[in-house]
């Protein structure tokens, strides 16, 4: 009986060791990978599973969502002209493409639904791919954001 107990421990203590070096090597393996994807970027404001993050996820992981101070992402504010500016200007360097200066805001006044929904359609090279009128005056950060992702980021790829 006591050999019996004692290749057991030894059983138990084999696989528990196997256990703990295969969880270090994975996560090793987790740590040192390229494609492994962390959360992301987390705004103060929003919680992770927000729908914001699944409208504009491209934008976010390519640098070109700015965050307001305090790490707030504020979907629902109007979206600025220099927000607008930065966002193409970081879509322009990762796609490699040069936007032109007319589809930049030089004010925040000229802000509204339908001239964002005008410069990216001045952007997108198949205007097929457009809706054949504009969502509406909705000039927030969140649809300025998903209109950029959807019309040039996902129809680039």
């Amino acid at each position: 009986m006591q050999t019996i107990r004692y290749r057991l421990n030894r059983y138990l203590l084999a696989a528990f060791v196997l256990l703990l070096l295969s969880g270090a090597f994975t996560f090793l393996a987790l740590v040192n990978s390229r494609s492994a994807m962390a959360a992301g970027q987390a705004f103060s404001d929003i919680a992770l599973d927000h729908p914001a993050y699944q409208m504009c996820r491209q934008l976010i992981q390519m640098g070109a969502v700015k965050p307001y101070p305090g790490m707030a992402l504020a979907p629902f504010e109007k979206i600025t002209a220099e927000d607008w500016n930065y966002a193409l200007m970081m879509l322009g360097e990762k796609l490699g493409r040069a936007f032109p200066e007319s589809a930049k805001f030089s004010s925040d006044s000229e802000i509204s639904g339908e001239t964002i929904y005008a410069r990216v359609q001045s952007l997108v090279e198949d205007a097929a791919l457009l809706p054949s009128e504009s969502t509406g005056n909705n000039s927030s950060r969140l649809f300025a954001y998903f209109t950029l992702e959807r019309y040039l980021v996902d129809y680039n790829d």
